[in-house]
């Protein structure tokens, strides 16, 4: 049985706790917020201690998953690897890559594991689009993009850029690791950035364009300010052309042919990641996504914020 540790309370807590209790050979055994009482409702409802210090919790687990704001990613997650806990941390992994590269080094050095919290990795549909990738059907990539658009979530944190790291770095990172998982890693972005919102320190609108290894081009367009909510997302190959949500069903047009519909499977990608890591714990085997993968995606985020506040394009 490997008992658990959940430091942070709120909505990605509660939301990896329903699904670790699902695990047989997880046990949540102590719950750590700074709320007293968000600590005290979540331990009622997984069966375990409430604490507000994560340093009191730490000789009581194996594993530490660390579900608080992105500031204290990196102070959470190499204190508790480096007293021998394996870590699962939500993303972004940090606010820096030297922050990254901090948890990267203390995994190493005391032969834990560490996983980031990349969910869309674990949906079939990401899977799925990869393949149609992988097996030509598109031919040769041309172009990519995605546009999220959304109100800004409710969390205060959210609106503060020395908290979370900003939109692009917090929630839309899910959207820059699809685009890397799916194409392949990006050598240059040009970014800009504007500011909408009035009671914030991000930039709450990005446009990035971004150059791609293999040789093709994107987009990737992302608002908090907008009044509806909508997520679209595309692949331009020299054979055809994917579109797809976030999830869901993936429509290929060939140049010759019927468009063709894909519907994958549904599968709970939270649970997932949490199971995985959980078994990777117990057979003492590596977990399918290197940390350095979610640093080469946090470096995109940054490098597009970068572009954007200096006005030049920025190199990875």
């Amino acid at each position: 049985m490997t008992k658990i540790a959940l430091v942070g309370c709120g909505g990605i807590g509660n939301n990896h706790a329903n699904k670790l209790m699902q695990i047989p050979n997880a046990k949540i055994v102590a719950a750590v917020d700074i709320i007293p009482e968000r600590a005290e409702k979540l331990a009622k409802l997984a069966n375990c201690e409430a604490f507000t210090d994560y340093h009191e919790v730490l000789s009581l687990a194996d594993a530490v998953w660390v579900c608080t704001p992105p500031d204290s990613h990196r102070e959470i997650t190499v204190t508790a690897l480096n007293a021998g806990k394996h870590v699962f941390c939500e993303k972004p992994m940090a606010l820096s890559l030297e922050e990254a590269d901090a948890m990267i080094e203390a995994a190493k050095a005391n032969d834990r594991l560490l996983g980031i919290g990349y969910c869309l990795r674990f949906s079939p549909w990401a899977q799925m689009c990869k393949d149609i990738v992988q097996r030509g059907e598109l031919g040769e990539i041309t172009m990519a993009w995605i546009a999220r658009m959304s109100p800004i979530p409710p969390a205060p944190w959210l609106k503060d850029q020395s908290a979370s790291g900003g939109m692009l770095t917090e929630q839309t990172t899910h959207n820059l690791d699809w685009l890397r998982f799916v194409v392949g890693d990006v050598t240059e972005v040009t970014g800009h950035a504007k500011t909408v919102l009035p009671d914030v320190t991000i930039e709450d609108n990005v446009v990035g364009v971004l150059k791609f290894v293999q040789g093709g081009i994107g987009q990737i367009m992302a608002s908090w300010s907008s009044s509806t909510s909508w997520l679209d997302s595309g692949l331009l190959g020299t054979k055809g052309v994917l579109r797809t949500g976030q999830g869901g069903s993936i429509t290929v047009y060939p140049l010759d042919g019927e468009p063709q519909i894909y519907e994958p499977e549904y599968l709970d990608m939270y649970l997932e990641e949490d199971r995985i890591f959980i078994e990777c714990i117990v057979n003492n085997s590596p977990y399918p996504l290197d940390p350095i993968e979610a640093k080469k995606s946090l470096a995109l985020g940054l490098a597009i914020l970068e572009s954007a506040q200096t006005g030049k394009p920025v190199t990875l």
